[in-house]
């Protein structure tokens, strides 16, 4: 790397660093006077309210990094041209497009950092701040407990199970209804039961009858007292706490995600978040590819002013677009790949048409 690419790569991070900072240090405060009412209703101790912005800081870097790299960009690269530096290259016959290189690079490694801590920091931090504020501070009693009143679930065997309630210490049971369905999805068993008790590492089914069927009806009723049946789920299937997307890591909303599918339940939601959670920090590198050449292009028909409004206003079309299609996503017009990527996708190509067009002395070239 030459001298000057290291030039304007220091310039860029200590850029970015400031105002990432400052984004953060912004939305706190907005967020400190939203939420104070709440903490002093509760007289929450001080603990409580430090340890929840404490907690908050990865959540919020993770949404203002996009925006801190392109703000990065624009200030950088305008104080090079305020300064005539983009001249002196240009006169001296040094690529000018060569010597932005550097910033996108270092924008790939912000979104690589926003990445990775998604999956290792993020979820810790952000179900210890949910705790903090809704279980705490809001009481909300279902927070960080599974549901246990009419639970409707699909076993990994096909089976469809009906359970009235669910005791998580005892492990016990009430009202079941398990549903056979066989090849063309008719029902062909059914198992009802008073009460199932977890011993022996199998249910024991108490009160309750075994109901056949065949195409002209029912074919045949066992009743039982106690009956053990050999079936693949556990009270630990019965007790699973769902969390929140934001509280997952990337492999375990996969893993959610898999689990859900075996269920035969809709995951179009999870997949959404699962692909915006990826997608997202990337969108670091798309500000940075815009920011470049517009940067350059308005600074020679404008102030900076009029490079800074042009860069966000590109920002607000980017995020509107973003924000649209992750919505049609989860309406279910969008694939969730299409919904995720796609804005990314079609801005990363705009950069790189004006990226390679940076010559042209038009501001804006068609």
């Amino acid at each position: 790397m030459t001298m000057l690419k290291r030039y304007v790569l220091s310039q860029f991070v200590k850029i970015y660093l400031l105002t990432a900072s400052g984004l953060i240090g912004i939305f706190l405060i907005v967020d400190f006077f939203e939420r104070i009412d709440e903490f002093l209703v509760k007289d929450a101790p001080m603990i409580d309210l430090i340890s929840y912005y404490i907690f908050k800081i990865p959540f919020i870097a993770f949404y203002m990094a996009p925006q801190g790299v392109l703000l990065a960009t624009v200030i950088t690269l305008a104080s090079l041209s305020q300064n005539n530096e983009f001249t002196a290259m240009k006169a001296c016959g040094i690529s000018i497009t060569g010597i932005t290189f550097p910033i996108i690079g270092a924008s790939l490694v912000v979104a690589l950092l926003i990445l990775a801590s998604s999956e290792f920091l993020s979820p810790i931090t952000n179900q210890k701040m949910n705790y903090i504020f809704i279980k705490k501070i809001r009481t909300e009693p279902s927070y960080g407990k599974a549901p246990t009143q009419n639970l409707w679930f699909k076993s990994i065997n096909g089976d469809i199970w009906n359970v009235n309630s669910f005791d998580p210490y005892s492990s016990e049971l009430d009202g079941i209804i398990i549903l056979k369905p066989g090849k063309d999805h008719s029902i062909i068993q059914r198992i009802d039961a008073r009460r199932a008790l977890w011993a022996i590492n199998k249910w024991e089914f108490i009160d309750g009858y075994i109901r056949k069927f065949n195409k002209a009806g029912i074919q045949s009723t066992q009743y039982f007292e106690r009956k053990f049946f050999d079936v693949p789920e556990t009270p630990k299937n019965f007790s699973t706490v769902h969390r929140r997307p934001e509280e997952m890591s990337l492999s375990q909303l996969y893993q959610e995600i898999q689990t859900q599918n075996l269920e035969g339940k809709d995951t179009t939601m999870e997949w959404i978040e699962l692909h915006r959670n990826i997608s997202y920090p990337f969108i670091s590198v798309v500000m940075a590819l815009l920011a470049i050449p517009l940067s350059i292009r308005s600074s020679r028909h404008g102030g900076l002013l009029f490079c800074v409004g042009i860069n966000i206003a590109m920002g607000f079309i980017f995020s509107f677009i973003y924000a649209m299609s992750i919505s049609l996503g989860r309406g279910g017009t969008f694939d969730p790949v299409l919904a995720a990527w796609g804005p990314n996708l079609l801005f990363t190509v705009l950069g790189f048409y004006l990226l390679l067009t940076m010559d042209s002395e038009k501001a804006f070239p068609i």
